[in-house]
Parts: structure tokens; C-alpha cells; sequence
């Protein structure tokens, strides 16, 4: 499941940059990383690190998003009414 998340995540991130019509390395320069490095993340490696992610987030004009990822959390608010908060 978490490499499927990351191929799918890769995914978004290489069709955000296309439609920006933005090559690799021009996306990989704007992030301030190398084009190795961000092919890592288009690739859905596992070795990719959060800051990478928050750098290319930024560079396509998404960082506003990123807080947005678990503003949602039905799951575990299911998890809290069964069980009650564990830690607080």
C-alpha cells in the first residue's frame, strides 16, 4: 500500500509539472534540488524525504496545501469514539 501511495503521488507530482510545461530540471532548479533527486520523487522512490515533497510543493505553487493533508482524519476520529484518546 505505501508504494502505491507513492507511485500515485509521483504520478500527481510529474502531471502537475507537465501542465505547467516545466522539464525536470527546470522543476528540480525552482526546488532547489538536483534532477536525480527529484526523478526520485516522480519515480515514487521510498528514499524520498518529507522535504523534498514540501520544496516541490512550493516550487508548483501548492505549499498552502500541504497542512491540508490530514485536516481530514475520519479514521482515527472513528478510533477516538470507540476508544477514547489514549495520549494526550
Amino acid at each position: 500500500p505505501e508504494a502505491d501511495a507513492l507511485e500515485l503521488l509521483g504520478r500527481r507530482v510529474r502531471l502537475a509539472r507537465l501542465r505547467r510545461n516545466l522539464s525536470q530540471a527546470e522543476l528540480a532548479d525552482r526546488a532547489g534540488v538536483t534532477r536525480k533527486t527529484y526523478i526520485a520523487l516522480e519515480q515514487g522512490r521510498e528514499t524520498v524525504n518529507i522535504g523534498l515533497l514540501v520544496k516541490v510543493m512550493a516550487a508548483l505553487g501548492y505549499l498552502d496545501r500541504l497542512p491540508d493533508l490530514l485536516s481530514a482524519d475520519p479514521l482515527g476520529e472513528e478510533m477516538e469514539e470507540i476508544h477514547g484518546r489514549q495520549r494526550g
